[in-house]
């Protein structure tokens, strides 16, 4: 207990010293805006998609596994002015009650792991949001590394999150009149029969739809610059098993196929995941854009407005 009061201890100190006094700290967001021209669209509308902030806060509840976790990433997950991305979250609410914000749109991995802690802040700081907003699952949401994509750890850990996701965490939507926000959960790496079945009952629909996953899709762009970064033995897109990204099951690859066939409504992806920003074509009979978000721990969102 000491050794664990001691460790947020060093934690609240070094907060002390990264923001003195100031209740909100003051830093510099990295807004990209985007723009999507759909045909049947009439009005405009504007969304803050926010991906990968890996949020942590830890407290008395946390377990010293958890704690011993934690520590060492808590460092990783911050702007380069060193503000936690907990601390930043609050920054990200205010843009989107400010800025005639339509809707918040998270890409996954907004928290790092599953804690109570972690889910509190989170909810707390959504209590504040003024508008509607659509959360899809990312791989570190529901999961920690010693029970990490485990058939128990779906069925303890995903329930915790269905405040945010509602009853079906696997496929959930913002519609409107003219169009369909989709948050499908590819988490895993790979879609799932159920999202691929309630997703062709969407595409039925006749509405250009915005597709919001966390694992991109494979793009020549987005596959090189993982490549590059990540390296070469780390396959985190999904497609081009041969080349590096991840192989698809038959179920995922129905649904790839599915986005870009010639009658696909489908306008845009959007993902996260990777940590870097991407803008490039999915490849097919319907080319299809897709938008990777750069990571939210550094400060980046993405304003993207449809007209």
């Amino acid at each position: 207990m000491k050794k664990y009061i001691s460790s947020l201890l060093i934690l609240s100190l070094l907060t002390f010293f990264m923001y003195g006094c100031q209740s909100t700290p003051k830093w510099e967001t990295n807004i990209i805006y985007e723009e999507i021209d759909i045909e049947e669209v009439t009005t405009e509308y504007n969304f803050l998609f926010l991906t990968d902030t890996h949020m942590i806060v830890m407290d008395e509840s946390d377990t010293q596994q958890m704690k011993d976790n934690a520590l060492p990433r808590y460092a990783e997950f911050q702007n380069k002015e060193g503000i936690a991305s907990a601390d930043q979250f609050e920054t990200w609410i205010k843009y989107a009650n400010d800025n005639s914000i339509d809707g918040v749109l998270f890409g996954g991995d907004i928290i790092d792991y599953p804690s109570q802690a972690n889910i509190d802040h989170f909810e707390k700081n959504l209590q504040n949001l003024s508008v509607p907003y659509l959360y899809t699952l990312g791989n570190h949401d529901w999961t920690y590394p010693w029970d990490y994509m485990t058939e128990s750890g779906k069925t303890t850990y995903i329930p915790m999150l269905e405040t945010f996701t509602g009853s079906n965490p696997t496929i959930h939507s913002m519609e409107y009149d003219e169009f369909i926000i989709v948050a499908i959960d590819n988490s895993t790496t790979q879609f799932s029969q159920e999202a691929l079945n309630s997703f062709k009952e969407i595409i039925a629909k006749g509405k250009p739809v915005i597709l919001m996953i966390h694992v991109p899709l494979l793009t020549q762009s987005v596959l090189g610059r993982a490549r590059e970064i990540r390296g070469a033995d780390k396959r985190i897109v999904l497609g081009g098993g041969n080349y590096g990204g991840i192989y698809p099951n038959e179920v995922s690859t129905e649904f790839m196929n599915l986005i870009v066939s010639e009658t696909s409504p489908v306008e845009l992806v959007l993902a996260g995941h990777v940590h870097f920003y991407d803008k490039d074509y999915i490849e097919g009979a319907h080319p299809v854009l897709q938008i990777v978000g750069d990571a939210g721990y550094n400060g980046s969102a993405i304003h993207l407005t449809i007209k």
